[in-house]
């Protein structure tokens, strides 16, 4: 028949599993992870201790405008507005400083900055990232741009406050 089975089964880069998308020791495959990073619609970055960029996935890209080639090696402020970074820059050494950080079950909501400028507003959780030994390496972020969402609350609380103001106008009138 000549099946071509290696190809579906597995390969070297897709070794054996003992459960479904696990390695030998039940945890995900390298090749697994990557592709869910790649594919991910959500902009993925991960930071070393420094704040440096080592990974800005094709979601990240479409995001805030730069390319992963652009990204890489950089610093967070790439997308942090000015004003915020000093602020931005005091937590973040604090968290690499204590391993704890306050945003890693909540969502966190902020302004960022695109490529040309424009801002953003995005929502993101985070993970601190240890090796083996239990020292962190880095931090990691899942993002979601609400840009349009957010002008809409905006948009809708003005307008509830407009209504409020004039609602005791309007019984004032009636009586």
């Amino acid at each position: 028949m000549g099946d071509n089975s290696d190809a579906v089964a597995g390969n070297e880069t897709s070794p054996t599993r003992t459960g479904p998308g696990t390695g030998g020791t039940g945890t995900p495959d390298a090749w697994l992870a990557q592709a869910i990073v790649r594919e991910s619609s959500e902009a993925i970055v991960v930071a070393d201790p420094e704040g440096v960029i080592q990974v800005w996935n094709s979601g990240a890209e479409r995001m805030f405008g730069h390319t992963a080639a652009e990204a890489v090696g950089r610093s967070l402020e790439l997308i942090i507005p000015e004003k915020l970074r000093e602020r931005h820059d005091k937590g973040y050494r604090n968290t690499m400083a204590t391993g704890e950080t306050r945003y890693g079950d909540t969502l966190l909501a902020v302004p960022a900055t695109h490529r040309d400028g424009h801002r953003l507003s995005i929502e993101f959780s985070v993970a601190l990232l240890r090796d083996a030994g239990d020292r962190i390496v880095g931090i990691s972020a899942i993002m979601r741009e609400v840009t349009e969402r957010r002008t809409t609350e905006k948009a809708l609380r003005t307008r509830l406050a407009e209504l409020e103001r004039l609602l005791p106008q309007a019984a004032v009138s009636q009586t």
